[in-house]
């Protein structure tokens, strides 16, 4: 509700939010603050030119960005936010340092760019912070009417990698060597051979959420190591996106294998207890199983890409498959992780034959 003689009210999340007209722009300006006297006092400023929302000539990019990221923070995954915070703690604020929100432009952001590449970051690491600063800028635009100059910078183009994946004999290498463990551990890698799983979804499911009766599994939550500016801790959270929450119909032959396995109800498939395996955890056991099994190295994610590519090759249609992937349209299954193999190129070369 708002308070007598401002329009000043206090939102869902706890926080206060005030409005005042702009003159000439017929437009509203929205200020925040933690108490009704401190939105108050912005709202005032603000009436006498005298606050740095004027134009956003006095206002530092610094404290905009990290303001900016407050009010993403019940937009976005935890992970996320406190990605971005270390991003921004890390390298933007110690570069912009006392730069006007009116003064980045161009010509700062591009030897912000410069300076990360001399210290040998990724592209992908300098993209994020590059789409982070703009995203930034463009709010104090929005909520500081600031002229947005850093909408001049492109983003950064990053080429992904094709990532290393196992022939068709070293999966069956690694599924024999899989099956002969009759482990926990073993058993819940050989079911994101055929499942496509992420790793955060295997390591948070439980019994609970798989069905032998009716050969289904309900993926509903992920598990993440989450690093916190003190702390680092392993959460369990919504999937990755809407389209992960999903159901993933089981073979016959996984239903057999799982039954071996079984454990109550609120035991993790990778533990048998309630003890949970988080997923730092699980890729190191990955990795000395792909030695023990003298397999070259390759990232647990590769499994993923391995089943969408064997599904393929096995006339799945690319629809079913996006959404047993979790996909939130075929285009990123087309595009990201479905991949032809050498032995594949061979077969289909094979079926071309000379005119007649």
């Amino acid at each position: 509700m708002s308070k007598k003689g401002r329009n000043i009210y206090r939102r869902k999340d706890g926080r206060w939010e005030g409005r005042i007209y702009l003159n000439g722009t017929k437009k509203y300006k929205s200020v925040y603050g933690k108490s009704y006297a401190q939105v108050k006092e912005k709202l005032s400023n603000m009436d006498t030119g005298n606050s740095p929302t004027n134009g956003g000539s006095f206002y530092l990019f610094n404290t905009a960005i990290l303001e900016w990221l407050e009010e993403r923070k019940e937009y976005i995954r935890e992970s996320s936010y406190y990605c971005y915070k270390s991003k921004i703690i890390k390298h933007i604020i110690p570069f912009f340092k006392n730069i006007k929100c009116n003064m980045l432009d161009e010509n700062n952001i591009t030897e912000f760019i410069k300076l990360k590449k001399q210290e040998s970051f990724s592209a992908k690491y300098i993209a994020d912070m590059v789409i982070i600063i703009k995203s930034a800028a463009k709010w104090c635009e929005k909520n500081k009417g600031c002229i947005n100059h850093a909408a001049l910078v492109s983003n950064i183009k990053v080429n992904h990698k094709e990532p290393v994946l196992l022939t068709q004999i070293q999966q069956k290498t690694l599924q024999s060597y899989l099956l002969a463990q009759n482990s926990y551990t073993a058993i819940g890698i050989y079911l994101c051979m055929f499942t496509g799983l992420r790793i955060g979804e295997l390591c948070a499911l439980k019994w609970s959420d798989i069905d032998l009766d009716k050969g289904l599994i309900y993926i509903s939550k992920t598990a993440q190591r989450v690093n916190s500016s003190s702390k680092t801790y392993v959460k369990l959270t919504a999937p990755k996106t809407v389209n992960s929450v999903r159901i993933i119909p089981l073979p016959t032959f996984l239903v057999k294998k799982l039954m071996g396995f079984r454990a109550g109800n609120n035991c993790f498939l990778l533990s048998g207890t309630e003890k949970i395996v988080e997923p730092r955890c699980l890729s190191y056991r990955f990795k000395k199983i792909l030695k023990d099994a003298e397999l070259p190295s390759v990232k647990f994610h590769s499994l993923r890409h391995i089943f969408a590519t064997n599904c393929l090759q096995q006339r799945f249609d690319i629809k079913t498959l996006s959404e047993i992937l979790g996909h939130a349209n075929v285009n990123v299954t087309m595009k990201i992780y479905v991949h032809s193999s050498l032995e594949r190129k061979i077969e289909c070369m094979k079926l071309i034959k000379p005119l007649t």
